[in-house]
């Protein structure tokens, strides 16, 4: 694997300029423009180039041209900010799409005649639950079986949802719930099977998290997790657009405003303190591995969800004690058109970037 930076002939708003400072070609901010919301103070005026994800902007502060970063970082090298490395994907049915993105582009018809997307119950145990040695999710190859069928990539076990917010409600909390077996052994009558995989095989899934040419193009990113409210000791990015490379990589979604397939990848090491959390609410895919353990599982392509971390109450299950620092890392996708919901909501403040493995 090699590493390499994507060069652009012109500075975009949403594209991080390795090695140069970038101004943006519009709008109020002298660096890259926000996402999902709007300044809260004005910035320094001195050129950035990393864009700001997450609509808020407090001072500027963010990764300086010489791959350094400012927003957020004491003198020991962390901070609430979380650099990203975002790889661009074209959706199926586009010349070069990938097959695991825009599952409605296959065509696949519910049984409602409605045209399959992905459900809620679909996701639980996609990876398994143990880190690879790569520093990669692994997929789980294993089939289930559901409703007599044999199925790999809709996850070893089944979604129950809860909440008021859950499909077919439109407004509310939908929580990522519990899983269970898709056969109930107790009911086999019972079984439940949606009606195709999510992910293809081991292989497609390999190219997530992977710089590919031909496959994806990477590009960088750095989240902003301002203290919201300010001396509260909560960090959140909270927004229903989060479109960190329109217009950027392959372009907008054909037909679309944005660009919605894409993965996110971020490292960093963290303190472990008593009463810590972290939540993420948002759609598609999402894992956190703590200590290379699975810690939240969000897969799928689904209506965003909520998930959350308690640290005290997994510690054993994590192998994590107060006192110490562990890795963190966070796999996303966006998969599916047309919502893009990503929040991010922690009291941990420092966060130590660690390189991407490419």
């Amino acid at each position: 694997m090699t590493l390499r930076a994507l060069t652009l002939s012109a500075c975009s708003v949403l594209v991080t300029c390795i090695g140069v400072a970038c101004s943006a070609s519009s709008g109020t901010d002298s660096t890259a423009a926000d996402l999902g919301g709007t300044d809260t103070a004005p910035d320094s005026g001195a050129p950035d180039s990393t864009p700001d994800i997450g609509g808020v902007d407090a001072d500027g502060s963010i990764a300086d041209a010489d791959g350094g970063t400012d927003g957020g970082v004491d003198g020991g090298g962390c901070g609430s900010n979380l650099d990203a490395v975002i790889r661009d994907f074209k959706g199926f049915g586009e010349t070069g799409g990938h097959t695991d993105f825009e599952i409605s582009g296959k065509g696949i018809i519910q049984t409602d005649g409605q045209v399959y997307k992905g459900w809620n119950d679909v996701g639980c145990g996609l990876v398994l639950p143990a880190l690879g040695a790569d520093k990669k999710p692994t997929f789980n190859a294993v089939p289930v079986t559901a409703a007599g069928k044999d199925f790999v990539g809709i996850g070893a076990q089944r979604r129950v949802v809860s909440g008021p917010g859950c499909y077919p409600a439109l407004s509310g909390e939908c929580n990522v719930g519990i899983c269970l077996p898709w056969t109930d052994p107790a009911n086999p009558g019972s079984s439940f099977a949606p009606p195709a995989s999510i992910i293809q095989s081991t292989a497609s899934f390999g190219d997530w998290y992977n710089t590919k040419d031909g496959v994806n193009m990477e590009l960088k990113a750095t989240l902003l997790l301002p203290e919201t409210p300010p001396g509260s000791g909560i960090h959140v990015i909270d927004t229903n657009a989060f479109f960190p490379i329109d217009g950027q990589g392959f372009g907008n979604t054909p037909g679309q405003a944005h660009n919605f397939h894409f993965t996110t990848e971020i490292h960093v090491t963290f303190r472990y303190e008593a009463k810590q959390n972290f939540s993420f609410r948002g759609d598609d895919d999402l894992w956190v591995f703590i200590n290379n353990k699975l810690a939240l599982d969000v897969g799928g392509s689904h209506q965003a969800l909520t998930g959350s971390i308690d640290f005290d109450a997994q510690a054993a299950a994590l192998g994590i004690v107060p006192g110490t620092s562990y890795p963190m890392d966070i796999f996303h996708a966006e998969r599916q058109t047309l919502e893009s919901n990503f929040r991010i909501q922690t009291n941990i403040d420092c966060f130590v970037p660690v390189p991407v493995v490419k």
